[in-house]
C-alpha cells in the first residue's frame, strides 16, 4: 500500500506500467515477450499482457490462487521502483488522472480497456462472439459490451483469422454445427484474412470471428471480458453451460449477427485504413477508426522522425511504443521510451513533445476511453 505522498508523485510525469502478464487457457505468448523486451521469449501459455485495466481477469481451469480479486488489474511502478495497482493511484486521486466528468459518470475505472494477446503454435482462439453494451444491460446488468480493435504488432508465417458470414447462415445450422464441435464447416463460412504487422480492424460486437496461430494483437476495447464461446469442452477447460457468459444458449445466439457481410465490408469497414489527422513531413498523427467508435473508445497512431508536440487537452489515455527510442520531454524533464514499454498520460499532465533519439521512426498507439 503506497503512501498518498508517493502516489501524488507519479501526477507530474507519464506514469510507467509494469509488465502485466497471466496464464490463459490457449497457447501462445512468444511474440508477446519479444514485444514486451523479455529475455528468452517462449510460447508457455503467458498469453496476455493487459496493459491498461481497471478489469478483473478470470482464467478457466486455473487455481483459485491465480484467478485473484485484482488479476487483470494494471499495476503503476512508483519511483522507488516498488509497484501498486493503477486502481490506487484513480481513487486517490481521480480528478487529477481521470478528470472530474469521466470519474462521475465511471467512478474510479477507466472505461476503456488495452491489452496485447498472442496466439502461439498450434493454437488459436475459438470461434465467439461479444455482446452489445444494449444487450450487457439487459442480460449481465452490465452498462459495457465488447466492441474491440486489433491492430497486428506482430504476425508469424502463416497467420490467419476468420471474421464474419461470407455465405448466409442459419440460427438452426449453426447450432448443429455447435453440437457437433464442428468448427471446420463454422469457419469455412466465414470469411478468412491473413493479418500483416500493422493491419487495424475495428471488430463490432455481435460479428462472429476467430483468431488462429501467429497473430499477436494490441486490442483497445471496452472494458469487459465478455466472450460467447461456440467451441467448448474437450480441450477447453470450461463446459458449455458456461461457455455463454452464463447465460442460457438461446439468449447467447441472440447476441450473435447472423447477416452475410459483403467483401467490400470486410475490405472498407473491418479492416481499417489510416486518415492522417495532424502533422507536417514525416512526423504525424493518424487515426483508424469511425467516429462512430468514440463512444466505446479511441485509437491514434503515431509517427515521429525527429520531433511531434502532443497537446495537453486530450484527457488521460495510454501511451505504448510499439517501434524505435527516444524521450518524452515535458516540465517534469525527461522520460525515455522504447518499443513494448508503456505509460498512462494523466488528465493533470501538460503537454509534452516526443522526441526521436534512435535511427528509425517512433511508432506509438495511443488508447482513449469513450467520449463524454
Amino acid at each position: 500500500m503506497a503512501t498518498k505522498a508517493e502516489l501524488k508523485s507519479l501526477l507530474n510525469a507519464p506514469i510507467p506500467l509494469a509488465p502485466n502478464t497471466y496464464i490463459h487457457f490457449y497457447n501462445g505468448g512468444k511474440l508477446r515477450a519479444d514485444f514486451m523486451g523479455e529475455t528468452n521469449p517462449k510460447d508457455d501459455f503467458r498469453s496476455e499482457e493487459w496493459i491498461f485495466s481497471t478489469n478483473r481477469a478470470f482464467t478457466p481451469g486455473r487455481p483459485a490462487s491465480e484467478n485473484t480479486p485484482t488479476k487483470g488489474y494494471s499495476i503503476v511502478q512508483l519511483p522507488g521502483g516498488e509497484t501498486v495497482l493503477l486502481t490506487e493511484l484513480l481513487k486517490a486521486f481521480p480528478n487529477e488522472t481521470l478528470g472530474a466528468k469521466h470519474f462521475k459518470k465511471f467512478g474510479a475505472n477507466l472505461g476503456v480497456l488495452v491489452k496485447i494477446f498472442d496466439v502461439g503454435k498450434d493454437a488459436h482462439i475459438p470461434v465467439h462472439w461479444h455482446p452489445s453494451p444494449e444487450f450487457s444491460q439487459k442480460y449481465l446488468n452490465n452498462p459495457f459490451g465488447k466492441n474491440e480493435s486489433w491492430i497486428l504488432i506482430g504476425v508469424r508465417p502463416g497467420a490467419k483469422a476468420w471474421v464474419g458470414w461470407k455465405k448466409k447462415v442459419t440460427v438452426s445450422e449453426f447450432r448443429k454445427w455447435m453440437d457437433a464441435q464442428d468448427v471446420e464447416t463454422m469457419r469455412a463460412h466465414m470469411h478468412e484474412i491473413k493479418p500483416k504487422l500493422g493491419d487495424v480492424t475495428y471488430t463490432t460486437a455481435g460479428i462472429v470471428h476467430s483468431i488462429g496461430e501467429g497473430c499477436c494483437i494490441l486490442e483497445p476495447q471496452e472494458p469487459t471480458d465478455w466472450n460467447i464461446l461456440a467451441e467448448y469442452e474437450g480441450p477447453y477447460p470450461y463446459k458449455r453451460e458456461q461457455a455463454a457468459c452464463g447465460l442460457d444458449w438461446d439468449k447467447g445466439l441472440e447476441a450473435a449477427d447472423f447477416s452475410v457481410m459483403s467483401a467490400s465490408f470486410l475490405k472498407n469497414r473491418i479492416c481499417r485504413k489510416p486518415v492522417k489527422v495532424r502533422g507536417a513531413g514525416k512526423n504525424k498523427e493518424e487515426k483508424f477508426l469511425p467516429d462512430s467508435a468514440r463512444k466505446y473508445f479511441w485509437e491514434t497512431k503515431l509517427t515521429v522522425a525527429d520531433k511531434m508536440k502532443m497537446p495537453g487537452d486530450r484527457g488521460f489515455y495510454v501511451f505504448v511504443t510499439f517501434q524505435g527510442e527516444g524521450k518524452l520531454v515535458g516540465p517534469w524533464g525527461e522520460t525515455p521510451i522504447k518499443r513494448g514499454k508503456s505509460f498512462m498520460i494523466p488528465r493533470c499532465l501538460p503537454g509534452y513533445e516526443i522526441v526521436n533519439t534512435g535511427r528509425k521512426p517512433i511508432e506509438v498507439y495511443t488508447g482513449y476511453p469513450p467520449e463524454i
